[in-house]
């Protein structure tokens, strides 16, 4: 298992998604995928250099938020080098497990770690004047930043992002069978799904564009997108992803219960984590609401007091 695994770092030097070998373990299929290692250790080095720069904080950034962030980081980084992402080529459960944990686990977890003050704090001098400064005094693209980051664009991209590469003949087999295609659809399913949860989340100091009630109203529009995908997908009686006919299954399972098992990852495990984050957004709200009726009392009485 040792040479196997040594074996499997090396080759994944040059090989952007590898398969199983006939007789090699699965645990030992891990790889380094350097366009996945590289920036990830790159933005990981910027948020702790931020912080370290960071000594005059005008907000509270507690430890959790940290944590938070390399929790993300790692769910996307061990999603991609680990034995899943192997597995992913031979069975379409495996590859929709992945994604999951990149658009639902990994993704959250980096934004709810408030990235954007640490990161641009630790960006090298020459990169933060000269090409973060100069997009975000340029008009034209602070227009696209503003009109992609809209709630309706976001949720609209989100949601074809996640239909077309399942739905549309040939898409999912080309980024089974072609590793530049893989990572056009990790980076395309990564960046819609960053928009999407950044009208949910607060990564401060930006704020979502919307209230609590319509974050849960747009919450319950892409998880019904979703139910509806995964239906399509579970209740397909014929083979929906040529690819993994072609492929050497590892585990006794048929292609078409595969599929089915795969359109169920996304349907419960996805619904639940859509249902849990429905449930934060209420707890939040209603901590809100009582926040401000306690306020409002106060103010109320302090005003009766007076008279």
């Amino acid at each position: 298992m040792q040479i196997d695994l040594i074996s499997g770092l090396v080759r994944g030097v040059t090989a952007g998604h590898d398969v199983i070998r006939p007789g090699q373990s699965v645990w030992a299929a891990w790889y380094l995928d350097w366009p996945v290692i590289i920036p990830a250790v790159l933005v990981g080095i910027f948020y702790a250099r931020g912080l370290l720069r960071w000594t005059e904080r005008h907000r509270v950034h507690p430890w959790w938020q940290t944590a938070l962030y390399y929790s993300g980081l790692l769910t996307i980084v061990l999603s991609i080098i680990s034995p899943l992402d192997s597995l992913g080529t031979h069975h379409f459960t495996a590859h929709m497990i992945q994604h999951l944990l990149i658009m639902f686990v990994g993704v959250p977890l980096v934004l709810l770690g408030a990235p954007t003050t640490p990161v641009l704090r630790g960006l090298p001098r020459w990169l933060r004047l000269g090409v973060v400064r100069t997009l975000a005094g340029d008009p034209v693209a602070r227009g696209a930043w503003r009109l992609v980051t809209q709630p309706l664009v976001a949720l609209v991209a989100f949601t074809v992002v996640m239909i077309a590469w399942h739905l549309v003949p040939g898409w999912y087999d080309a980024a089974v069978e072609d590793s530049a295609v893989h990572y056009l659809q990790h980076a395309t399913f990564a960046g819609g799904a960053f928009l999407y949860w950044w009208n949910i989340i607060d990564p401060a100091p930006l704020r979502a564009p919307m209230g609590y009630l319509m974050r849960m109203v747009y919450v319950v529009a892409s998880t019904t997108a979703q139910a509806v995908l995964a239906a399509l997908i579970t209740n397909a009686t014929e083979p929906l992803y040529h690819a993994y006919e072609r492929a050497r299954p590892i585990f006794a399972i048929s292609v078409i219960n595969d599929q089915q098992l795969g359109g169920l990852m996304m349907w419960i495990p996805g619904q639940l984590l859509d249902l849990a984050t429905i449930g934060v957004l209420f707890a939040v709200w209603m901590s809100q609401s009582e926040r401000r009726q306690d306020q409002l009392d106060a103010e109320d009485e302090a005003a009766r007091a007076s008279r």
